[in-house]
């Protein structure tokens, strides 16, 4: 991937951002990716996903640069969860452990989980939350258990935008997603060595 994208200067702060906020230094918790359609919002989200797959540095082209820069040497092992809005089911869907996920929260909490070997237990940090359909009351302790770590959530407006009008949605209503937008990105400003980046 490294080898075949042009570092912009734009993408090389976006993840100097991101390689400053995992590797504890001081650096925005949340970053709203908003440009025009074709504007390179997906790119940045998988440039980012790429950055921090347990790949050393000097193994990415134009990466190097980067982490010399900052001073860092090296990456801890990154959580990742990575949401695609028009992707997910509003009625729930069962994960291949057999674990039923109803809401948005419900798949961060079982994908940050499962990139630890812990999915069943991050997912029953929400699960009574997912189960209800109500925002969830642990966001914090649910980043900060499994922190270092990176959340990316694409199409998050049309994911939401579905709930609109219906309250008895599995996926929950559109005031409990707004709800927990709200409440997800206050979550990653309390959690150290977490990122959210998120398409709007």
């Amino acid at each position: 991937f490294f080898r075949r994208t042009y570092l912009t200067e734009g993408l090389a702060d976006l993840l100097a951002q991101g390689l400053r906020r995992i590797s504890g230094q001081s650096a925005d918790p949340v970053v709203k990716l908003q440009t025009n359609f074709g504007g390179g919002k997906t790119h940045s989200m998988l440039a980012m996903f790429h950055l921090f797959s347990g790949v050393a540095p000097a193994r990415l082209s134009g990466v190097e640069p980067l982490t010399k820069q900052l001073g860092i040497s090296g990456l801890p092992k990154v959580h990742r969860a990575v949401l695609v809005g028009n992707k997910l089911s509003l009625t729930g869907h069962k994960k291949p452990d057999g674990t039923m996920i109803r809401t948005i929260w419900g798949e961060l909490a079982w994908q940050l989980g499962e990139s630890a070997g812990e999915a069943k237990e991050a997912y029953e940090l929400v699960r009574a939350d997912d189960e209800a359909g109500v925002c969830p009351s642990r966001l914090v302790e649910l980043l900060r258990k499994y922190s270092p770590c990176v959340v990316l959530i694409d199409e998050w407006v049309a994911f939401i935008r579905q709930t609109y009008g219906h309250q008895t949605l599995p996926a929950g209503s559109f005031d409990a997603n707004i709800t927990f937008a709200q409440s997800l990105s206050e979550a990653f400003k309390a959690a150290p060595k977490a990122l959210l980046l998120a398409s709007l």
